[in-house]
């Protein structure tokens, strides 16, 4: 990487680990990339989204992550600019959008073909950079492994989170569910209409969930796991399905000092071993399901999968039935800030983050009236609401705050 800037330079964030060993994010620029070889494709990235992942992997949490300095970012959208030979499903100048094993947080980037898709005409940049890693988990979680029927009932967690909006959409494709699911409490007025049964994540909620199901949910989906993997377990009911897709837990919310940190992680692995018999005798399941490994050590048929899904998710966006939600957007040099909003849990739908800040190139929700303090802050009055207001200067909030 290098500070020095010229017209051969990009601008791009780096994770880098200064002799101390704190980690941390810098803005920078590193050359532009050449010219895309066979199967690959260059882009202009014009926003990217921003995932709990990305927040475990400033504190080195995530498995198998590249050794600092390296480019994070999971997922962005943008123009192609270039495309190399047997490339024939994306063409120069069209919209797309991208899943990556990290390298999306740049203003240029080179991917290979198998993960870059066309984006509907309708579908803003903001929106597709928000929508591949959240509404991919959230199909698979409930349609391919958990199967949901008509009549059962759900629990999940953070349903204020890029995931759990997610999920509450596409729950509504399904009749009669019960759905129950954890949240900040300051989250509720905006979820309350979308969701049956709300509790604080912080709360024992057992007892509660016991006297809506008697005989337990049908289906877990837990991004926690430590103390709610015994919970949810707890909860199942005779057939359920829990499935473990997140380990939030593994980071305290308490990351401003190393005793933070060491109490998430230790609070997480004091997790009991799962007995395969007690299963069999209770004939429940449990499942794992995590889109990243999927990315790094998939086959062409794991990719091939994956796009069938992303597919799907389009006709889904186009019929009108889901709508990713941005929360707010940061420049890069904010990127602290934006990721600030995740940690201190201030978020409902996705962070997006982007190169550079153009206020004239998107349609942005109007924030109603709140009473937070946060400046970064925009309110919605669900997890799909559909405000289509024209853009105006004055309606993307300047983020003024100091870097953390």
């Amino acid at each position: 990487m290098t500070n020095i800037n010229s017209t051969s330079d990009i601008k791009c964030i780096i994770l880098q680990q200064t002799f101390t060993g704190k980690r941390e994010l810098k803005v920078t620029t590193t050359p532009k990339p050449s010219a895309p070889a066979d199967g690959e494709v260059l882009i202009a990235v014009k926003a990217c989204g921003i995932n709990f992942n990305d927040v475990l992997g400033r504190y080195g949490l995530l498995e198998d992550m590249p050794r600092p300095p390296f480019i994070p970012g999971f997922e962005c959208s943008g123009e192609v600019l270039d495309i190399g030979t047997n490339v024939t499903h994306v063409d120069r100048g069209d919209r797309v959008v991208v899943l990556t094993r990290y390298s999306a947080w740049a203003e240029q980037i080179i991917v290979k073909k198998d993960l870059v898709f066309k984006i509907p005409k309708e579908m803003s940049f903001r929106e597709a950079a928000v929508l591949p890693v959240a509404y991919l988990t959230a199909y698979i979680l409930l349609f391919e492994i958990g199967n949901i029927k008509p009549g059962q009932t759900i629990l999940f967690h953070s349903a204020g989170g890029g995931v759990g909006v997610a999920l509450t959409q596409l729950l509504k494709l399904v009749p009669n569910l019960t759905i129950i699911a954890t949240a900040s409490s300051h989250k509720f007025d905006a979820l309350r209409a979308h969701i049956h049964y709300l509790f604080e994540h912080d709360i024992d909620y057992i007892g509660d969930v016991k006297k809506i199901a008697p005989e337990g949910v049908d289906l877990v989906l837990d991004c926690m796991a430590g103390d709610d993997c015994e919970r949810g377990l707890a909860l199942l009911k005779f057939n359920g399905k829990y499935i473990m897709y997140g380990t939030s837990s593994l980071l305290s919310w308490d990351v401003k000092n190393l005793f933070g940190i060491t109490k998430g992680m230790s609070n997480w692995w004091q997790n009991d071993k799962i007995s395969c018999l007690r299963l069999f005798q209770d004939s429940k399941s449990i499942h794992g399901f995590n889109l990243l490994q999927l990315l790094s050590r998939g086959s062409n048929e794991t990719r091939r999968y994956l796009a069938d899904i992303v597919h799907k998710v389009f006709i889904l966006y186009k019929e009108g039935k889901i709508k990713p939600v941005v929360d707010s957007v940061f420049t890069f040099e904010e990127v602290n800030n934006a990721l600030g909003k995740l940690i201190d849990r201030k978020n409902i739908g996705k962070v997006v983050i982007e190169p550079f800040l153009n206020v004239k190139s998107e349609k942005v929700k109007k924030p109603k009236t709140s009473t937070s303090n946060d400046a970064h802050s925009s309110s919605t009055s669900g997890p799909d609401d559909d405000d289509n207001e024209e853009k105006e200067s004055d309606d993307v909030q300047q983020n003024t705050t100091s870097k953390s």
